[in-house]
């Protein structure tokens, strides 16, 4: 399967007012622009949801320096209270209060300096700090080489990979990631990569949904396997 140039208009069509405001996107530029601020949001967006991860991010940017020194040295607890917004706040806040002190302790507290490293380099030294998985690595890198080079998959990006009959149901994340990235048209793509990487995750998060999936308003209903075997 292969992602035409009539689906992608499609998606823009149908996806594109779920994008983010100009605010959220503007507030999102500056995040990213900054690696360890984008590693701190991207812990703060774990098992929860949009608003509540802006929500969080903003009440711990109030009350601490985003940086590695400020918020190692922070209590654990008074990080905790800053992003209970953002649920599991005790358990994120354990989990920046480790980073930050790891990369304090092993890299100046400079995430910049893993982020100089070749892609896949990189991609191993992130995966050993604290709280970061195979996500958060790749939210990091996708920021900086774009989704081609550093495809994000999470639970959306999993189940339509599933359905769809790219992947089985134990393929692991390394897997699915291989397999949605067939699917783009990258070389067609040029600019436009992760806007498009984007409106995909949308379809699977509005119309490929994990209760109820709107299979018949899907534009990819006639490639999924899921589609096809409830006929």
């Amino acid at each position: 399967m292969k992602l035409s140039e009539e689906k992608i208009r499609e998606m823009e069509k149908i996806y594109s007012g779920y994008w983010w405001s100009e605010e959220e996107e503007e507030e999102y530029r500056e995040i990213s622009s900054d690696p360890f601020k984008l590693l701190i949001f991207t812990i703060l967006s774990q098992n929860t949801s949009g608003i509540n991860t802006r929500r969080a991010y903003r009440s711990l940017n109030e009350r601490f320096k985003i940086d590695a020194f400020s918020l190692s040295k922070a209590e654990e607890h008074e990080i905790a209270e800053a992003i209970r917004h953002g649920g599991l706040y005790r358990v994120k806040a354990r989990k920046i209060k480790e980073v930050s002190k790891y990369l304090l302790e092993n890299y100046e507290g400079r995430l910049d300096k893993i982020l100089k490293m070749d892609v896949e380099k990189a991609r191993k030294e992130l995966l050993k700090l604290p709280g970061v998985g195979n996500k958060t690595a790749d939210v990091i890198l996708a920021s900086i080489y774009g989704q081609r080079k550093a495809f994000v998959v999470d639970t959306h990006m999993r189940r339509i990979a599933i359905r769809l009959g790219l992947v089985n149901e134990k393929a692991n994340y390394d897997e699915i990631e291989k397999k949605l990235k067939e699917i783009f048209p990258w070389e067609k793509l040029k600019g436009k990569e992760d806007r498009v990487a984007g409106l995909f995750w949308l379809l699977a998060k509005h119309t490929c949904r994990a209760i109820n999936p709107k299979c018949e308003e899907c534009i990819l209903k006639e490639d999924c396997r899921f589609y096809l075997t409830q006929k």
